[in-house]
């Protein structure tokens, strides 16, 4: 199974009297998104299901992306992807499995998707210190492949397919 994980793009700061759960994307991360979705149709990148965060830039995040990409795939929205930890993404991974999807992805926040990203690739360090080394970037993706759940599938297992950036687009 493939999965994408992609951290919301760039934000504007709270205003006074504004939550953070509020924030709305700024204008470079909407040309963020615009950059996200070329390099996910060039390279053909397509979820089957899609897990969001229900914070207003998450949600913006998606909503400019999926148009981009000529997609409709199947939306879980989630309030626990704001404030719970990698496991609750980790938790998502392990039951798309159990539906046999082709592909998720989870549209969400720091350091929970860096984190996730870490537990992926934690017996491929290497990969894991050369694709985030300075972190993950705002709208950026990363893309790993997972065995199935029926073939033991633990989190260790991913491999590392790629991290695309809207710096390096």
């Amino acid at each position: 199974m493939r999965v994408f994980l992609v951290r919301h793009a760039h934000a504007s700061w709270a205003l006074p009297g504004t939550r953070d759960f509020d924030r709305p994307l700024d204008t470079r991360g909407r040309d963020e998104v615009r950059q996200l979705a070329a390099a996910m149709v060039v390279n053909g990148y397509e979820p089957d299901l899609v897990y969001c965060s229900t914070a207003r830039r998450c949600e913006e995040t998606l909503t400019l992306l999926l148009p981009q990409l000529g997609l409709s795939p199947v939306i879980e929205r989630s309030d626990t992807l704001y404030a719970g930890s990698h496991e609750r993404y980790l938790d998502l991974i392990r039951a798309s499995h159990a539906d046999s999807v082709r592909s998720i992805m989870i549209v969400g926040h720091n350091p929970m998707i860096e984190d996730t990203a870490q537990a992926l690739l934690q017996d491929n360090s290497a990969a894991f210190a050369e694709a985030l080394a300075g972190g993950f970037p705002t709208a950026g993706l990363l893309i790993v492949d997972c065995p199935r759940v029926e073939a033991g599938w633990r989190a260790g297992d991913a491999q590392f397919v790629a991290l695309i950036s809207p710096a390096d687009t």
